[in-house]
C-alpha cells in the first residue's frame, strides 16, 4: 500500500503480525507476515562408526518446517554449518572425519518463511575410531602362527602368537572352555551377552584382569591396551578350534568411548 494514500496498522497475532492497510479509494487488503521461529530440535544423539558419525533428533511437528541445519564444531565452542537437511530428515551421517579426532554437533531448524531456530541446547560430541569384522584366531596349541591378534595393526588379521599379539585363542581340553589370553600387559574384562555391538559404547575403566578370560559366543569383550588405548570384541562363533569376532579400537588414548560400528 502507498502510505501517501492511507495508514497502516500492525496488530498482534500468536507468532505473527498481522498487516492491516486501510487506504481511500481502494478495498482493504489482509496479509500475514510469519515471525516465529520453530522449536529448537530434542533428543539429539549421536552415532560413532569408522571415519565417521552419524546424528540423529527427534522431528519437530511444525506445519510449516522446512528443514533443518547440522553444526559442528572440534573445541566445543566455535561451530560451523555443515549441512541442509529436509524436514523429514532426522539423521545425517558426517562422512568428513578422522577417526581419533573429537567432534561436537548442534542441529537448528529452519521453516518456510525463513525463521530458524535456536541452535539444540544438547552439545553432542563423539571420536570416530577404526573398526572391523571377522576375524578369526585358531587354537594356538595345534595353530599358533594364526592364534593372536594386534589391535594396532588389525589388517594384518590373525598372527603369529610368538611375532607379537595383544591378545591369543586356546581352547583347554581339560576343562572344555574357550579361553582369550592376555599379552604384554593387555587387560581384558567381561561385557556379558549383548545382541548387538553397539550395545557397549564406551569401555569401563577399571575391573580388568590381566591374564585369560573364557570365552562365550554373543558375548563383549573390553580391553585396556599397553598403549593407553581401549578396545573391544563382540564374539560372533566359538568352537574347540577357534572363535571369529568382530573389533573396534579407539585410537585417541585414555578415550574410552567405544560406539557402535556402521556399515557403509
Amino acid at each position: 500500500m502507498n502510505p501517501e494514500n492511507g495508514v497502516q496498522f500492525l496488530m498482534p497475532v500468536i507468532g505473527q503480525m498481522l498487516v492491516i492497510g486501510i487506504c481511500c479509494g481502494c478495498q482493504d487488503k489482509t496479509s500475514l507476515v510469519d515471525s516465529e521461529s520453530p522449536t529448537m530440535p530434542k533428543g539429539i544423539i549421536s552415532i560413532t562408526g569408522d571415519r565417521q558419525i552419524v546424528v540423529e533428533w527427534f522431528p519437530n511437528g511444525e506445519r510449516d518446517l522446512a528443514g533443518y541445519h547440522v553444526w559442528r564444531s572440534q573445541d566445543g565452542q566455535d561451530f560451523t554449518q555443515i549441512a541442509t537437511l529436509g524436514k523429514f530428515d532426522f539423521q545425517y551421517a558426517d562422512l568428513k572425519v578422522r577417526n581419533g579426532i573429537t567432534y561436537h554437533y548442534k542441529v537448528s531448524a529452519f521453516d518456510q518463511a525463513g525463521n530458524e531456530s535456536r541452535i539444540s541446547l544438547e552439545t553432542i560430541q563423539d571420536t570416530p575410531r577404526p573398526a572391523g569384522t571377522n576375524i578369526t584366531l585358531t587354537d594356538f596349541k595345534q595353530w599358533p602362527e594364526e592364534s593372536g591378534f594386534d589391535f594396532s595393526a588389525p589388517n594384518r588379521g590373525a598372527v603369529d602368537l610368538a611375532k607379537g599379539c595383544d591378545i591369543y585363542f586356546g581352547f583347554d581340553d581339560e576343562v572344555g572352555a574357550a579361553y582369550l589370553y592376555s599379552v604384554n600387559g593387555t587387560k581384558m574384562q567381561d561385557m556379558g551377552y549383548r545382541d548387538h555391538f553397539a550395545d557397549l559404547d564406551q569401555s569401563p575403566v577399571r575391573g580388568f584382569t590381566t591374564k585369560f578370560l573364557e570365552i562365550l559366543e554373543g558375548h563383549i569383550y573390553a580391553f585396556y591396551l599397553p598403549g593407553k588405548n581401549f578396545a573391544k570384541v563382540h564374539v560372533k562363533q566359538v568352537s574347540t578350534d577357534s572363535v571369529t569376532f568382530d573389533w573396534a579400537l579407539q585410537i585417541d588414548r585414555e578415550n574410552p568411548q567405544l560406539a557402535p560400528i556402521l556399515w557403509r
